[in-house]
């Protein structure tokens, strides 16, 4: 029997205003995250962008790395500002396991389902549902990491998706580096740090008055290439350090390991 899975595309609208179920769910998460005693904290919230009143602003590209856990898309929603909303990709069968889980996903609305299939024509409709985000003022969040797992305390490999969605939508980029994620426990210390924005064009080695590559094109491959070699070596010391700062003493007690895999 397949499994469910929810549609290619954004579901609902890609404005930046949090709907009454985004603000909800980020009440019940906030309350979850009390429950389990987690300790969340939050460095370099200074670097998030802001508009000319010293508002959130919206337009960039919320780069999560090290993806670890259930728990890492949830960090940010909780501890960075409720506007503009988030609008994130999501495991199409993850997302429709459930009646409820497919309620939700529809109502919250700001998904980009990734179907288990790999079919060439969503590459398109994922490029689509970035530029209607970012066009509207959201925050277009994903986590670049693909491939094998990594020593905690280093990233895995970047896919390429990343700095294509930057680079055509001249995007910036801004780091949001997670420590302690790799476990989920009572009690558990969980950092995220905001990393300064970062300019595409200058991750991928063009001038400021370089006309971007043509899309599909060799030159943006390269340039793409470029890009993600770049971002991992700019986060690769601020990821070893988030993971060293949020390791607990020697002796701690470890309560409810079962929480990692609790959403799997």
């Amino acid at each position: 029997m397949t499994e469910p899975e929810l549609a290619s595309g954004l579901l609902g609208s890609p404005s930046p205003r949090p709907g009454t179920t985004y603000r909800l769910l980020r009440v019940v998460w906030r309350a979850c995250a009390w429950v389990l005693r987690a300790d969340l904290v939050l460095e370099g919230a200074e670097h998030l962008p802001r508009d000319a009143r010293g508002r959130p602003a919206g337009r960039w590209i919320a780069a999560v790395v090290p993806h670890r856990t259930w728990i890492d898309p949830f960090v940010p929603w909780i501890l960075l500002p409720e506007r503009p909303r988030f609008s994130f990709f999501g495991d199409a069968r993850t997302m429709a396991r459930s009646p409820l889980r497919r309620f939700l996903m529809r109502r919250l609305g700001g998904v980009i389902p990734i179907p288990a299939g790999r079919d060439p024509r969503t590459v398109e409709v994922h490029m689509a549902a970035a530029r209607d985000v970012l066009a509207a003022g959201g925050v277009f969040m994903l986590m670049p990491e693909t491939g094998p797992a990594s020593a905690p305390g280093e990233l895995r490999r970047l896919g390429g998706g990343m700095a294509y969605f930057a680079l055509r939508n001249e995007a910036p980029i801004v780091p949001l580096v997670l420590g302690g994620n790799e476990q989920v426990y009572l009690g558990k210390r969980i950092i995220l740090r905001v990393l300064p924005p970062i300019d595409p064009r200058e991750l991928a080695g063009l001038r400021p008055d370089d006309p971007l590559p043509r899309p599909g094109s060799s030159e943006e491959r390269r340039a793409a290439h470029r890009l993600t070699e770049a971002f991992a070596a700019r986060v690769a010391a601020d990821v070893a350090d988030v993971h060293a700062r949020s390791v607990p003493p020697p002796g701690t007690p470890i309560r409810g390991r079962f929480l990692t895999t609790l959403f799997r």
